[in-house]
């Protein structure tokens, strides 16, 4: 994926906090909302460049972004040089003409949100919400203007250093724990044309007609299901099951949980499935069943994740009796 605006410099910064051993230029994740605007322009002088607050509103009329201003300002072949100016350039824009909003710029503002809001900022969230909307309406004024829904999307995506489609259908489901449900409605009607992977946008409307008609919900499982048979992806399969546990639905949760072990491929899938297994029989109130289980994960400590389990496998085999002696 190639990405646009400051979204790569954003993964860098968010990689970096996750790995602190990460190879990275100082440059590429210095957080420049916390510079002067003073220091700002002194890194242009750096680069040659030489404007003050004033020059570079002239510039900015001229320009429809800050990618093109950086384009503008620093015409050499430096690829290094051009992106500093850039950096600089993009954060200057953010801060003196907020009024002039690029692509960039929104999503740049998006990703800090989503980065806000999941490290449990709540005061952040009535401006995610209206990022969110304003996402969906570039989306939809794309269409029509006779765009194509996921070519759209994609374009809009490049510029964010976040999954976006996972993001939203967590934040979804989030609102759907909360009991927002008109609100995850609308926001699962608005997004939903444009992901790639409807699917799992398939088991949160499900989530949602469930808790109005139960047994439309279960319908709606089914044929969810359906489709993960002549077309596996078992994480999905996972989610599937954790909402069956939450909802306390037995024999869909049976049926799904057959599925799942059909697919499972690696010692990291097994851990899984014994986490939820666990998590279902605690749920039911199976605690001998759960003491099985709790020991075979403990069993699993140490093993290499990404290592292929062998076929047949016993634990599976194991599992697989234990449900199918619970009670429907």
């Amino acid at each position: 994926m190639t990405y646009q605006g400051r979204a790569l410099y954003n993964l860098l910064q968010m990689n970096l906090k996750n790995n602190p051993s990460l190879e990275v230029e100082e440059w590429q994740v210095e957080d420049y909302r916390t510079l002067s605007e003073e220091e700002l322009f002194k890194r242009l002088e750096q680069m040659e460049i030489f404007i003050d607050r004033d020059n570079f509103l002239l510039y900015v009329e001229q320009c429809d972004s800050p990618e093109d201003l950086a384009d503008c300002l620093y015409l050499d072949e430096d690829y290094e040089k051009h992106e500093k100016v850039f950096i600089a350039v993009f954060e200057l824009w953010r801060r003196l003409v907020p009024h002039k909003q690029s692509l960039s710029i929104f999503v740049d503002e998006f990703d800090h949100l989503i980065e806000r809001y999941e490290k449990g900022d709540i005061e952040c969230e009535e401006d995610l919400q209206g990022a969110l909307e304003s996402f969906q309406a570039i989306l939809d004024d794309n269409v029509d203007e006779g765009g194509k829904a996921h070519e759209g999307y994609h374009f809009f995506s490049t510029y964010s250093c976040h999954d976006l489609e996972i993001f939203i259908f967590e934040y979804i489901a989030h609102q759907i724990d909360a009991e927002n449900d008109q609100y995850a409605n609308e926001l699962l009607d608005g997004f939903y044309p444009y992901v790639d992977n409807t699917r799992w946008f398939d088991l949160l409307k499900a989530r949602l007609v469930a808790a109005a008609d139960i047994e439309e919900g279960k319908i709606m499982i089914h044929h969810l299901l359906g489709s993960l048979k002549e077309n596996p992806e078992l994480y999905l399969l996972f989610e599937t099951l954790h909402y069956l546990i939450y909802v306390e639905e037995t024999e869909l949760f049976r049926l799904t949980y057959y599925q799942v072990l059909e697919e499972v491929e690696t010692e990291e899938d097994l851990r899984e499935l014994l986490m939820l297994t666990a998590e279902y029989l605690n749920a039911i109130e199976k605690e001998k069943e759960e003491e099985i289980v709790t020991k075979l994960l403990e069993e699993q400590k140490g093993k290499n994740l990404q290592e292929k389990i062998t076929t047949p496998n016993e634990i599976l085999t194991q599992l697989k009796e234990i449900i199918s002696l619970l009670p429907v």
